[in-house]
């Protein structure tokens, strides 16, 4: 779970920081990392909400 969500932060920061410097002559790190990490959080958070609970009833 952590690895593919670590895959998918990385591609995004880089597509993220890839665009900026091909549209804008300045890159705003700060905001991508934030991104980044908002992302992170919340792929961990969805895929936790998705795994079926392994407690019997």
């Amino acid at each position: 779970m952590f690895k593919k969500a670590v895959s998918f932060t990385l591609i995004l920061f880089v597509l993220i920081t890839v665009f900026q410097w091909l549209a804008k002559p300045t890159i705003n790190w700060v905001d991508n990392i934030g991104v980044a990490v908002i992302a992170f959080l919340i792929y961990i958070l969805v895929e936790w909400a998705i795994k079926p609970s392994k407690r019997a009833h």
